[in-house]
């Protein structure tokens, strides 16, 4: 059963903004099945690694952190939503763990996760095909009653697959396209090949600004961390430097694409930060997060309570941002909704040195695990690089590569056999002894 639901929540992956059920603007339907696996985990004997117990007590001291300042503050509703997000990222985390550990010794399972896998890129693929069709070719917007159906929010002329934004189909292009390329590496071609394929079509002619800033860092950080392949990857980072600053503009002018997102091409950044509205908030946004850090450097503003210093901050240092409707009904209505829009500055702003060393001496370990195999490598670039633009801890992507590099799931096939090969001689050369 918990096979079952895990591979569900894969199938379903992509679904993180249904408008049936509209309980928070980021709303993944695969952390549901993720938490109903994690309940049942816990009637078997799965237990974390000993590198884990710092994420099990950055979690605690988070939470009760946070319900300290709602007792003192009076607002226990953002407490709760903080510590339920901390819930389903723990219980996402568990379960991949868990499957990943299965998965590198069960060839059958690993066909299975291909499978889901497809399924959970299949519809969303044809999908961004079909907005693609209508956004360069068409240009008639009859993909969006399509998209309506599985989004609250639809955009004309973007490619969003089933997303609720342009960026979090680039999300799901890198972290589902990072994965499939290594089932395609470990023997799974046929089912990989056509879905490899439509996730580097789509992300080409996504024009996501997004999605390009995340590959680019994640390629960056490889470098950095890597004790392999390094020149490939050096050339791969001057491959897309110049597909970004030539290759992009070029495709846009040839294509005839215009809109709000083809001016961040030109790369005047000073000018969108005073024009984009996007582009405001993904850097203003952090940036008050990292000030408050700097009023609270040892505890933090608490878990959930971004928003408390959000408003002064923004008007005493970022007042010209007020003319973008967004940023305006955040700061006058609704404040309490302001989030930092990354996670690492919502780690340093909420929880402060205390919840930031234990979170980040996890990633350590997490980085640690993935020295064994390159993908393992990129997928830990990966995360730290989505996270730098994204803030919430139920992000199933992240922890979904998070868990399969701590879980073994890159590591080497026959090494893992010839493992599990050695554990019995090793127990009969105790019992001769």
């Amino acid at each position: 059963m918990i096979v079952a639901l895990f591979l569900f929540s894969l199938a379903i992956i992509t679904y993180d903004s249904l408008p049936y059920i509209p309980f928070s603007v980021y709303r993944p339907m695969a952390m549901f099945p993720m938490l109903a696996a994690s309940a049942l985990l816990l009637l078997t004997d799965f237990r974390f690694k000993p590198a884990d117990m710092l994420l099990t007590i950055f979690a605690a001291y988070s939470v009760g952190h946070s319900l300290l300042v709602s007792i003192t503050g009076g607002d226990t509703g953002s407490s709760l939503k903080h510590a339920i997000t901390l819930v389903f990222g723990l219980s996402m985390y568990r379960v991949s763990v868990y499957i990943a550990g299965e998965a590198k010794r069960d060839v059958a399972l690993r066909k299975q996760i291909a499978i889901a896998l497809t399924i959970g890129m299949g519809l969303p693929l044809a999908i961004g095909l079909l907005q693609t069709l209508d956004a360069y070719l068409v240009r008639s917007g009859f993909s969006m009653a399509v998209t309506g159906l599985f989004s609250e929010k639809v955009y004309k002329g973007r490619i969003q697959m089933l997303s609720g934004e342009p960026s979090w189909a680039g999300i799901h292009l890198l972290s589902c396209g990072l994965l499939m390329l290594f089932l395609y590496k470990e023997g799974f071609k046929k089912l990989m090949l056509v879905p490899l394929i439509g996730c580097v079509l789509l992300l080409v002619l996504s024009f996501s600004a997004y999605a390009y800033s995340v590959l680019f860092t994640a390629l960056l950080i490889y470098v950095l961390i890597a004790n392999k392949y390094r020149g490939r990857m050096l050339l791969a980072l001057a491959a897309i430097a110049a597909i970004i600053g030539v290759g992009v503009p070029f495709l846009l002018e040839t294509l005839k694409v215009s809109g709000y997102f083809t001016d961040r091409f030109q790369f005047d950044f000073a000018h969108l930060l005073k024009a984009d509205n996007s582009f405001f908030v993904r850097v203003v946004f952090p940036a008050i997060g990292f000030m408050e850090f700097g009023q609270h450097p040892i505890f933090g503003v608490g878990g959930g309570f971004y928003y408390k210093e959000f408003a002064d901050l923004l008007l005493k240092h970022f007042d010209y941002g007020m003319k973008f409707t967004e940023v305006k009904l955040l700061v006058e209505q609704n404040p309490d909704m302001a989030t930092s829009r990354n996670l690492w500055a919502k780690l340093f702003a909420e929880e402060g040195l205390i919840g930031a060393f234990l979170f980040i001496g996890f990633m350590v370990a997490a980085l640690r695990s993935s020295r064994s195999n390159p993908y393992a490598q990129f997928a830990f670039a990966l995360c730290v690089s989505l996270v730098m633009n994204f803030d919430s801890y139920s992000f199933v992507n992240f922890w979904l590569l998070i868990g399969w590099i701590r879980g073994g799931f890159f590591e080497d096939r026959l090494a893992v056999q010839a493992a599990e090969w050695d554990k019995p001689n090793e127990k009969e050369l105790k019992r001769t002894a």
